[in-house]
């Protein structure tokens, strides 16, 4: 009796053993080699013909013509007239939605030149230019900086020498120094509180724009600014080619 009791118990011991095993799982590795796509390669009809319906509904909304522009605007300079451009709309349609939501009025705007992707070309401008220039999902906020966070950024302005979209304010820099700052036509004043339109990624100190982070005040408004620039751009049946100088670096 004893020894089937044993044989028992060594039998569910076993038992318990082999189900308490780990289980392997055995690695496949594959080499792929790198294929290069070029037009050897043959397209696949039947998702072109999937896609097709897709396509020419978003071709249709995409080549939609919303203004016109005589010129070229590119990025180039330090206030170059795609930036001007930009920053102009930019601040104008700031301030409608202010007034119209009972927000603070922004004194000027700041964006920036990383942020501007390509050019808008000479001729009809459509929905497609703006989404190419303008590809990210940033959104526009409202920004109040006192004024030791308007001489930070002053100083980094005068550092960096890029060709920061900026709209309301005029900088000269002369040997290296600020010898004038100007915030809609009115010398800047720093016991004054400015407020700035522009968007979350500098606001989260994108391009190293530490200041904004500082800011004591801010307006989140879930605004594309590419829809925001839709909007504007088709108030005008000719883009206005603005080449006045708002960032000025003097020998």
């Amino acid at each position: 009796m004893k020894a089937i009791r044993h044989i028992f118990l060594l039998s569910f011991i076993l038992l318990i053993l082999i189900h308490c095993k780990t289980n392997k799982v055995k690695e496949v590795h594959q080499i792929h080699l790198n294929k290069k796509i070029t037009d050897s390669i043959k397209s696949d009809s039947q998702i072109i013909n999937f896609i097709y319906p897709y396509k020419k509904q978003l071709d249709s909304i995409m080549n939609q013509p919303i203004s016109y522009a005589n010129v070229d605007f590119t990025k180039a300079g330090y206030s170059s007239n795609e930036g001007n451009l930009l920053a102009d709309l930019v601040l104008e349609y700031a301030k409608k939605y202010a007034k119209t939501n009972n927000k603070p009025e922004p004194d000027f705007c700041l964006l920036n030149s990383g942020g501007i992707r390509t050019i808008i070309p000479k001729g009809i401008v459509t929905v497609e230019n703006i989404f190419e220039v303008s590809p990210f999902e940033n959104e526009m906020v409202l920004l109040r900086l006192d004024g030791s966070r308007m001489k930070e950024m002053f100083d980094y302005l005068r550092i960096e020498k890029k060709g920061h979209p900026l709209a309301g304010i005029k900088l000269v820099y002369k040997k290296d120094k600020l010898i004038s700052a100007q915030i809609e036509g009115k010398n800047f004043d720093p016991t004054k509180k400015y407020w700035v339109v522009t968007i979350d990624y500098l606001m989260n100190g994108g391009d190293r724009m530490n200041f904004f982070m500082k800011s004591d005040a801010q307006e989140i408004t879930h605004l594309k600014l590419r829809d925001i620039l839709l909007e504007q751009v088709k108030n005008y049946k000719i883009l206005p080619d603005i080449k006045d100088q708002r960032l000025v670096f003097e020998d």
